[in-house]
Order: structure tokens, then C-alpha cells, then sequence
């Protein structure tokens, strides 16, 4: 892909799942890609398998910290020599179930990284991108970011609704920056994310009973969206796009698909584990106030 090849591309939480599927598709484009991921360990292990497929660097970074964040730009322009494209990819949902149910401390440690890392990694990357008048900003969206009830994760989707708000309040802003924004929603995809989940309350539990068979006519491979991504970036030219991947006909398609597998005795569900937890309970209820 020749408007890929040899650009520099920052995909921040890239050491697993989605992340680091946009990393490996982005390298086998022909790009030079900076990974990262919150633990030495994790980066090490991502650049062993990475580093066959290109030139790659890793770096630690947990996004909700404002000084990694900067630190991380100047040591990825020390390194390459300059930035074409940045993704802020790093999130995750902590949790499945009601709303009600949920630990008010999951919510706040979702917006920390899924919104305030996106913001801080934003404010970032364009103090080096305006003055240039170019480059490339990607935020990956999720269920939610279309206004649509995304429950059993209502509030990771509230996360990814704020990410729809922000990026597409950026692009308004920058209007006529030089600064490109892409705003790529990726759909449901067979990650850690979504195999091996939590799940919070009985209810919980109960919306997810049929999860499985959800799993394998909704879900896609990483690698599916990942190359969805990279063609796009190769071949968008406005200034400000979205990309839904996740269209009206595609649970359709996935019930045929699905019916085709059966009927032919191929195809299976991907395999995953959930994890059940209480229903969350105030302190206060618990009787640990005076």
C-alpha cells in the first residue's frame, strides 16, 4: 500500500487484542510502527513477534498518565524521526451486566483510560501535528459510540459514546488544520476483550446465556478489522470520515453464515470463559459506617 508504506504509525495499547492486530497489519503494509502497552513485559512480548514483520519499537505507556504520554511523543520522534499517524486505541471494558450492578470505581477506571488517555494523547500528538499541518489521528470507536443501547456493557459504551462526542468536536475544531481525524469503528471481535469476560450480577448472567451463539455470528477476527483500517487509512483522503464496519445487514449475513456452517457440519463457536461476580454493594449498605 503505497500511502502506508514507510510512514511512521504510534498505536497506543498495542501488545494484544485489537491493538496489536492494527499493529501487525500496518507493518505487513510497509509501515514503521511504535507499540505500547502498560508493562515492559507485555511490549517484549508483542515486539518478539512483531519484529519479523518490520521495522518495530515498543515503548511503555499507561495513557492516564499525563508525563508518560508526552514523554512517549518525544522518545517515538527520537526514535523514527517523526509521527504520520497516530491511533488511540488503548481501552477495555472491565465488566458485563446492569448498569446498577456495577462497581462506581470499574466506571471511573474505564472513563481514565478509554477517555481521559484518549484526550491527554490527543493534546499530545497535535502540539507536534498542527504546526505541520499534517498528519493522521485515528480514535477506534466501540459499541456505543452511535447512541444505541449498548448493554450487557452499557458503560463501556458510555465511554465510546464520549469518544464519538470528543473526536467528532475535534475534527469540527480543526477544521481545515491539515490534520486528518478518522473515527473507525472496528465491530464485535473475538479479543480477550470479549473471550474471557466478567461478568457482575444475575442479571448479568441471564443476558449473556446465549453469548456463544452471539459470539460466532456477530464476532470477527481482529486481523479482519485491522485490514479494514490500514486499507482505509491507505485510501481516505477527506479531512474528517467514520468508518463503521458493523452494518444493518451484517447480522443477517451472519445468521446465513451461520446456518450454512451447521448445514455443512464446518464452522464453530469461538471458545471463551466468563467470569461471574457478586452484584456490587455500597459500603455504606454493608453496615461500615458509623
Amino acid at each position: 500500500m503505497p500511502a502506508i508504506k514507510d510512514k511512521v504509525v504510534v498505536v497506543t495499547g498495542s501488545t494484544r487484542g485489537y491493538g496489536y492486530a492494527i499493529a501487525e497489519s500496518l507493518l505487513e503494509a510497509g509501515a514503521a510502527v511504535a507499540v505500547t502497552g502498560r508493562t515492559r513485559q507485555a511490549v517484549d512480548r508483542a515486539l518478539a513477534s512483531l519484529q519479523p514483520k518490520g521495522r518495530v519499537s515498543g515503548f511503555v505507556l499507561d495513557v492516564r498518565n499525563e508525563d508518560q504520554v508526552y514523554k512517549l511523543v518525544e522518545d517515538v520522534l527520537r526514535e523514527f524521526g517523526r509521527i504520520d499517524i497516530w491511533v488511540n486505541n488503548a481501552g477495555y471494558s472491565n465488566a458485563a451486566g446492569m448498569m446498577l450492578d456495577m462497581n462506581p470505581q470499574d466506571a471511573l477506571d474505564m472513563f481514565m483510560a478509554n477517555d481521559l488517555g484518549v484526550l491527554q494523547c490527543t493534546q499530545a500528538i497535535m502540539r507536534y501535528m498542527l504546526p505541520r499541518k499534517q498528519g493522521v489521528l485515528v480514535n477506534i470507536y466501540g459499541n456505543g459510540s452511535f447512541l444505541r443501547p449498548a448493554s450487557p456493557t452499557g458503560l463501556y459504551g458510555a465511554t465510546k459514546a464520549w469518544m464519538t462526542s470528543f473526536t467528532r468536536s475535534l475534527a469540527k475544531e480543526l477544521k481545515g488544520s491539515g490534520v486528518q481525524i478518522l473515527g473507525f469503528s472496528p465491530g464485535m471481535l473475538t479479543t480477550d476483550m470479549l473471550t474471557n469476560p466478567n461478568v457482575v450480577g444475575e442479571r448479568g448472567r441471564e443476558m449473556l446465556t446465549n453469548f456463544g451463539f452471539v459470539l460466532r455470528f456477530l464476532g470477527k477476527p481482529a486481523k479482519y478489522a485491522s485490514d479494514k483500517l490500514v486499507k482505509t487509512l491507505a485510501s481516505n483522503r477527506r479531512e474528517f470520515t467514520e468508518v463503521k464496519l458493523f452494518k444493518p445487514w451484517t447480522p443477517l449475513l451472519g445468521l446465513l453464515r451461520v446456518g450454512w456452517e451447521n448445514l455443512t457440519k464446518t464452522g464453530k463457536t469461538p471458545e471463551f470463559e466468563l467470569h461471574y461476580q457478586e452484584a456490587y454493594q455500597p459500603k455504606y449498605l454493608q453496615g461500615n459506617h458509623e
